[in-house]
């Protein structure tokens, strides 16, 4: 399971090839109408305001074409990620890995190209390359520790992501997304997740994503699927839904058989049962100016398809598979009315409601984001975060029958600044601690050192 986050995280496009949340989403549509504005000051020989400036696009609006395209109904997104990283203390072996993503957008506005009202229609494209330092250093005798400290590890290939639609309807208050659609890109997500590297934290809290075969989807994966949103006309609440097609590598609920679908472009319907999600949002002090604002979620998921017994070793399934979570992000200290500068924190509870399938039966995740720390850099964040996951008892019964040590919990801390570079770059020296790396008790505590780099185009 990867996650590309894709703050990831939401229907639009952002400028790093990530998705948007439903709020974002709602500000492209209002650019678009800019760009009639922008394109009438252009034709009256003023230099206007643009979607593509060179402060968040290394290639900017490409002398105007970019604003035409838009105000024509499509638009095109190029970002290239890389996450180099060693394992510099601790681990089982010392050692870096080099790896990188480059995620390609294709958004469609079918009410100005077809006269389709309130739809768009996204097509993402991703090609993966490079190892991992937690599979091949941290702890390659377990296949790598619990939570990954690259997270754009994972599908390593070319791969078809989302195919989707997307309607809105209500005055945009209503929102629904259909077709090859990814389930992280609306379910458990925070815009802060992504601040940082660990795969535990960016883009969801991992312990939703270890069901086997697998069912939950996140970047670069996607499946069939179709997701409602309504949100409340006074901001306060937003609900949402969602119906999902198991099975995403085709396996038909068999967890030995080889998973197809590498490259995301098989499309057939699997046979391995549905995975209902659903989330209920608490937008607290919207659109204040002085009042901090904060949102809280409460979700699940629940499956009703086979999935492997972990306390098995005889390749036995369990029919059915649920999790639930609770998020929260909160606004703790803002440097001016109605600014975004300041100081966030947020936390993450994940709970199994089915041990025999899933790896990890609680998840803790808390951390911090400041914006805009140095006055002279009010882009760059600051980030700190802390994330614990204990492991389920019934993966120990089938390891104590392997003679194989059995696994508690495993934590990361997580230290980073990100430096927004202008022109579409961004540079975030990072540094993590992991505890117990696969929590088996028996791997030495590891230091992992490493950046994040990313360009838009």
């Amino acid at each position: 399971m990867t996650k590309m986050q894709r703050c990831t995280a939401k229907n639009g496009i952002s400028r790093a090839g990530r998705v948007h949340s439903h709020d974002a989403h709602r500000a492209r549509r209002l650019g678009a109408g800019a760009g009639l504005a922008v394109l009438g000051a252009l034709a009256a020989g003023v230099a206007g305001a643009t979607d593509y400036p060179t402060s968040d696009y290394l290639t900017g609006n490409w002398g105007g074409l970019r604003d035409r395209w838009q105000q024509a109904g499509f638009e095109f997104f190029l970002n290239y990620t890389t996450e180099p990283m060693w394992n510099v203390a601790g681990g089982e072996k010392r050692g870096g890995t080099y790896l990188d993503n480059i995620g390609a957008d294709f958004l469609f506005d079918l009410e100005r190209i077809v006269g389709l009202p309130g739809t768009h229609f996204l097509v993402r494209l991703s090609q993966r390359d490079g190892d991992s330092v937690s599979a091949d250093y941290i702890a390659p005798s377990e296949g790598g520790n619990l939570f990954p400290v690259q997270q754009i590890y994972g599908g390593q290939t070319f791969k078809v992501v989302n195919v989707q639609f997307n309607t809105r309807l209500l005055d945009d208050r209503l929102d629904f997304a259909y077709g090859r659609i990814v389930a992280n890109d609306d379910f458990l997500r925070s815009d802060l997740y992504c601040q940082f590297l660990n795969n535990a934290i960016c883009g969801s809290p991992k312990a939703v994503f270890f069901e086997d075969p697998f069912a939950f989807s996140a970047y670069p994966s996607a499946q069939w699927g179709a997701r409602a949103r309504f949100d409340t006309g006074d901001d306060r609440w937003t609900v949402q839904a969602a119906v999902y097609d198991a099975d995403i590598n085709l396996q038909h609920g068999d967890p030995s058989a080889k998973p197809h679908n590498k490259h995301g472009d098989s499309w057939a319907f699997g046979n391995n049962g549905v995975v209902l999600a659903g989330e209920l949002q608490y937008h607290l002090n919207p659109n204040a100016d002085r009042a901090l604002p904060g949102i809280y979620k409460l979700g699940g998921y629940w499956m009703n398809g086979d999935y492997r017994n972990i306390s098995q070793t005889d390749g036995s399934t369990v029919q059915g598979n649920a999790m639930l979570w609770l998020l929260a992000d909160q606004m703790l200290y803002r440097e001016a009315p109605g600014g975004d500068e300041g100081l966030w924190g947020f936390g993450a509870w994940i709970n199994s409601r089915e041990d025999r399938v899933n790896l990890l039966d609680d998840q803790l995740s808390l951390g911090l984001v400041y914006r805009g720390l140095l006055p002279s850099r009010p882009r760059d964040s600051l980030g700190f975060a802390f994330t614990r996951g204990w492991v389920s008892n019934e993966q120990n019964v089938a390891r104590l029958a392997q003679g194989l040590p059995t696994q508690h919990a495993e934590s990361v801390y997580e230290l980073n600044y990100k430096f927004v570079l202008g022109r579409g770059i961004t540079f975030e020296p990072d540094v993590q601690y992991i505890q117990d790396p696969a929590a088996t008790g028996e791997i030495n505590d590891a230091w992992a050192v490493g950046a994040q780099i990313t360009l838009d185009l």
